[in-house]
């Protein structure tokens, strides 16, 4: 029997769990490295944790108060509206139908994205090589500028070549007539000579011959400067 509340009297009533036999019951054993107080510590719900400033909250005013009411007003409102409407009914494949097709736009649009970086690559690399390309079209247009000025000055210098050469011929005079029975000028100096097989004999030698030879090419060359 448990004391009247307040009262000083000792309850007559045993230790609860206690056996016929009056003996204790054993403590069920913990497990091995745990203690009680560490049990005990565990079971202790955690202290909410506190946020900075939070002394100086405030309750809601009334006017935040009687928003919030009317938010939930017009949201039970508009639920109730849409219970009330008429709609073709759907099945679970359905949802499911539209639940993948929404992750196969998904997909999508991530590969057609993925294909656009791409492009964006392709196509700066593409006007990276033009640019490179117009750098080097103008720089060959220059070196025809060029070749083309030396081209006209060659043409001009041609021309004034041609007109000194023009300009250069010899006007040798006429030579004058002679009779065909007249004897030729080595036919003269064999006459004159008192020995003409010595004459040709002289005129047969090498060395006359190679300088005679040289005296024409010489000859020649002053007649290609005039």
């Amino acid at each position: 029997m448990k004391p009247a509340r307040g009262s000083s009297r000792a309850s007559t009533q045993g230790p609860k769990g206690a056996g016929r036999d009056g003996k204790r019951v054993q403590q069920k054993r913990l497990p091995h490295g745990e203690r009680a107080q560490d049990k005990s510590r565990k079971k202790a719900p955690a202290e909410p944790r506190k946020v900075r400033g939070q002394e100086k909250w405030k309750p809601l005013d009334k006017s935040s108060i009687m928003f919030l009411d009317n938010l939930l007003s017009l949201s039970i409102l508009f639920l109730a509206k849409c219970s009330q409407l008429p709609v073709p009914p759907q099945k679970h494949g359905n949802l499911m139908h539209v639940s993948q097709q929404f992750h196969r736009e998904n997909q999508n649009v991530k590969h057609g994205n993925k294909k656009i970086d791409e492009l964006q690559e392709s196509s700066q690399a593409v006007v990276s090589q033009l640019e490179k390309l117009q750098v080097k079209m103008e720089r060959l247009e220059h070196e025809c500028k060029i070749m083309r000025n030396k081209l006209e000055e060659e043409e001009l210098n041609a021309q004034k070549f041609i007109q000194l050469t023009e300009q250069a011929v010899l006007r040798l005079p006429a030579l004058p007539l002679y009779p065909e029975d007249e004897p030729t000028l080595q036919e003269k100096i064999m006459r004159a000579a008192p020995d003409p097989k010595a004459v040709m004999k002289a005129l047969q030698k090498r060395k006359v011959t190679g300088n005679a030879k040289v005296f024409l090419e010489l000859a020649h060359k002053q007649m290609d400067h005039l």
